[in-house]
């Protein structure tokens, strides 16, 4: 009987083998998804927890609502300055607009700035998969910047500017990818300084058109 058994289950691992070794022979070569990467997902899956640790939420929270606080002060210095070279007396809706314009712009260009630095000198090319998907819990910068920046633009867009419907559902959908990534374990947080940070430059010019 335990002969019997022995063979079955030896005769069942060798069906699994050969059923492993041909779809690993007729899989299409990705440049996106390595080989063995759904074991790594599935480890993930299994072993990482959903969300990073609350010391870590306290730490993204507290940076969200310092940057949000620091994007307000700043927007109120350059409100005044606006004011003043407008020569009105009145905080018109044409100040509101030219320095949130204005914020925008500087916002932008220090996340542009600050996400070119980390990708030229803080980014390790050799980074292991795994810690391109899970790691780097010291570059949620890019997170709270983004979700902080978003919390300032929405009530300000939505109540002094007039913002247009598609740009106040590109901020609420920017806290919700931006959360995503300050707190999910899983955050790809590897790529924030590209995707957060460096892209933005891009957003400087169209500040100046707009």
């Amino acid at each position: 009987l335990q002969s019997h058994h022995h063979y079955h289950h030896h005769h069942h691992q060798e069906e699994l083998k050969q059923k492993t070794n041909y779809i690993e022979a007729t899989m299409i070569p990705s440049p996106v998804f390595v080989k063995y990467d759904s074991a790594l997902f599935d480890a993930i899956h299994r072993d990482v927890p959903t969300f990073l640790p609350q010391e870590d939420h306290k730490e993204a929270i507290t940076w969200i609502l310092s940057i949000a606080g620091a994007i307000t002060l700043f927007h109120l210095v350059l409100l005044q300055m606006v004011k003043v070279w407008q020569g009105s007396k009145e905080t018109t809706h044409a100040t509101w607009k030219a320095s949130y314009q204005l914020t925008n712009l500087l916002v932008n260009l220090i996340l542009g700035c600050v996400g070119i630095y980390y990708q030229l000198f803080k980014i390790k090319s050799d980074e292991a998969i795994l810690d391109r998907i899970v790691g780097n819990e010291h570059m949620m910068l890019f997170s709270a910047g983004q979700v902080g920046y978003q919390l300032w633009a929405l009530p300000i867009g939505i109540i002094f500017v007039g913002e247009t419907k598609s740009m106040i559902i590109h901020h609420v959908a920017v806290i919700c990818v931006g959360s995503v990534t300050a707190f999910i374990s899983s955050g790809f947080r590897y790529f924030t300084p590209y995707f957060y940070g460096v892209i933005e430059i891009s957003s400087v010019p169209l500040s100046v058109m707009n």
